[in-house]
């Protein structure tokens, strides 16, 4: 898959988000909105956990550690880490909204052709992605999800390679416990 544009923001540690992070920071009314429109674009089907985008021009609102879902997972469509289907070709917009809360509890994404199971560091395991992370989002700002501001990013890329590719949580043990889910480019 190509590359369009590019990373935005810049490298992290283990800190909650705080303003000049390098991305966007966003309220809880906000975060509420990016969510909406995640689950607003593509079609889910929870029967086969998947999300089906079917016109060229895709924006996918991925949650890391949405409220209320298990821990180390990513959530779309209030589906978890669901198979996110895209169209040849398709000019794709990937959005990340970190929401998770504590210590180590920074977020990131990319895309690669290797299959789980994951090592506890899986990114000395995957390979040479097909997608390149995003720099590692902060953990939200306060404990109070209601109160807390959280981190979002994103990259665009181009889907032109037809296959079965995953996207994964590279941070250390995420991908172990789970955080990855399969991204199919039909």
């Amino acid at each position: 898959m190509g590359g369009m544009g590019g990373m935005m923001g810049g490298g992290m540690g283990n800190w909650p988000v705080t303003p000049g992070w390098g991305g966007q920071v966003l309220d809880y009314r906000q975060a509420q909105a990016f969510i909406r429109f995640g689950n607003e674009h593509g079609k889910a089907d929870a029967h086969t956990n998947t999300v089906t985008f079917e016109r060229k021009d895709v924006t996918i609102d991925l949650v890391a550690v949405q409220p209320g879902f298990d821990d180390q997972t990513f959530e779309l469509h209030g589906l978890t880490n669901p198979t996110i289907v895209v169209p040849r070709d398709a000019d794709v917009r990937f959005n990340l909204l970190n929401m998770d809360y504590g210590n180590n509890m920074q977020h990131t994404v990319t895309i690669v052709p290797t299959p789980p199971p994951y090592p506890y560091m899986a990114m000395m395991y995957l390979g040479p992605p097909v997608v390149p992370p995003l720099p590692e989002l902060p953990w939200r700002s306060a404990d109070n999800v209601k109160q807390a501001q959280f981190a979002a990013l994103g990259n665009r890329f181009i889907a032109n390679i037809a296959g079965t590719y995953w996207y994964v949580c590279p941070t250390p043990q995420h991908a172990s416990k789970g955080m990855y889910g399969r991204f199919v480019v039909r």
